[in-house]
């Protein structure tokens, strides 16, 4: 979430202001209404996350009026698809239906919101699922074609994050099957530094390809803590020297869940990436 302006004014330094321009920044759509003055003071560049309620209640006319006056300050747009409870890969015919409804009614907004990129969850967790995937994905598989083909029509890319899964190898098979070259990687760094058992570089190695954003905030290991850059222990200088000599530029979206810890990220963002 977004501080208020003077708060803005008040922390940021010229250092700071310009990695905010380098950035995207998450914004729930529900708390959007609260911050979007902000936003469009500092051109903030979004990833708005969409909910399935949101998806059913709000209005295209809201939407629209959103999406138009984040254009006209030049703020780019990235969109979040819901994700809670779908399963692309249940076993429940009726699950993999709704999944696949969500995620329509998610790139009917694309025509809209005009994003550079749409991100989703792959669903999967090795905890319930089984560290067995193949089934998982095969399920999946009829899910997520619709809506690839949509993304190829729009020349929108739609990338999948990491969260629960253990390390790369179902988002490499995905990629494998469903072939598009608008299929896309996004990889959460606290995600993985919490959730996965496969080290990052080996992420990035075998995803390097297909790596189009790094959702960026920090964590000790032990859980998704969403902390500030820098306050957690993620090796943020190793991934930006290993990106670096791939030459992969992704696109970088700052997670803070507390109003103080965006300028506390890009402080940290300043540091690691040597802006200062």
């Amino acid at each position: 979430m977004i501080p208020n302006k003077g708060q803005l004014l008040s922390e940021l330094s010229e250092a700071m202001i310009e990695a905010l321009r380098l950035v995207h920044v998450n914004m729930p759509w529900k708390y959007l209404p609260d911050y979007l003055d902000v936003v469009l003071d500092f051109r903030i560049n979004v990833e708005i996350g969409l909910e399935a309620d949101q998806l059913d209640g709000i209005p295209r006319s809201s939407f629209r009026s959103v999406a138009e006056k984040l254009h006209q300050r030049g703020c780019g747009i990235i969109l979040h698809g819901p994700f809670w409870d779908l399963c692309p890969g249940s076993t429940d015919p009726f699950i993999r239906q709704v999944s696949q409804f969500r995620y329509q009614q998610l790139f009917d907004l694309v025509e809209v919101f005009q994003p550079i990129q749409v991100v989703c969850h792959t669903g999967y967790d090795p905890n319930h699922h089984g560290e067995h995937h193949a089934f998982y994905l095969e399920r999946s598989l009829a899910v997520w074609e619709p809506i690839v083909a949509r993304a190829e029509i729009s020349r929108i890319p739609l990338l999948f994050e990491n969260v629960w899964e253990h390390g790369p190898d179902l988002h490499r098979e995905l990629f494998a099957r469903l072939h598009s070259p608008c299929c896309g990687f996004c990889l959460d760094l606290g995600h993985q530094h919490s959730f996965s058992k496969t080290p990052l570089r080996e992420w990035v190695e075998a995803l390097g390809e297909f790596l189009k954003e790094i959702h960026v905030h920090d964590n000790s290991g032990l859980g998704d803590e969403h902390l500030p850059v820098g306050q957690g222990t993620i090796d943020f200088e190793s991934l930006f020297r290993l990106l670096r000599a791939r030459a992969i530029r992704p696109v970088l979206t700052l997670e803070p869940h507390r109003e103080e810890h965006l300028a506390e990220s890009l402080a940290g963002l300043v540091k690691v990436m040597d802006l200062e």
